[in-house]
């Protein structure tokens, strides 16, 4: 569009997209990746978190987007209500939180092939059959070198997305939008591995 270029639309559409159209797009873009995630058992199981783990219902991966998603949405919400001049809509700040995890569909996608599946299982008997002889299948090894600097890049877009978004949604600016964002993450983090480790039990 003009005025648009494309570095805005990659790196801050929140300018553009927010509101209900955030949060539909959002939302679908989270549970398209969590069922790509089912087809590879690619799990999201934390705010930043991704790797290739065990067989579980296809629900669970549902849980894990939707869950990862409130853990932060949530606390930048009350930030904002408390650091913001203006007046946080609740619909701005989690709609763009939900569209700042698309860089996720990408990695569910990368991660797809069953060579990281059959590296991981590698690594997993080595640690705990150290004495055991398996052979290691390079080309298994170079997919999930790729596959993992993939994951790593999306993970640092994704990071800047949820920030952008947090800053634009809540009008938030300089150190209070960054510590205020850094203390949110890392309780995110933790909040979501403890409520998935307990919906898993």
């Amino acid at each position: 569009m003009p005025g648009r270029s494309i570095s805005q639309w990659l790196f801050n559409p929140f300018r553009f997209v927010a509101g209900y159209k955030a949060m539909l797009l959002g939302l679908g873009i989270i549970l398209i990746s969590a069922l790509i995630g089912s087809l590879g058992n690619t799990h999201f199981d934390g705010v930043l978190d991704v790797h290739v783990g065990n067989e579980v219902p296809l629900w669970y991966f549902f849980a894990e987007g939707v869950i990862d998603w409130l853990s932060l949405a949530v606390p930048l919400f009350f930030f904002g209500l408390i650091l913001s001049s203006s007046s946080p809509r609740m619909i701005d700040v989690f709609g763009t939180q939900a569209l700042a995890r698309w860089p996720y569909l990408i990695t569910s996608i990368a991660m797809l092939p069953k060579a990281n599946r059959r590296f991981s299982m590698y690594l997993m008997y080595r640690f705990t059959s150290p004495a055991g002889s398996t052979a290691l299948n390079y080309t298994d090894l170079c997919i999930f070198i790729l596959a993992g600097i993939v994951a790593v890049l999306m993970i640092v877009w994704t990071v800047a997305l949820m920030y952008r978004a947090y800053a634009v949604s809540c009008n938030i600016k300089g150190a209070k939008a960054i510590i205020t964002f850094i203390v949110s993450i890392i309780g995110a983090e933790v909040l979501s591995k403890f409520l998935l480790l307990l919906l898993l039990q």
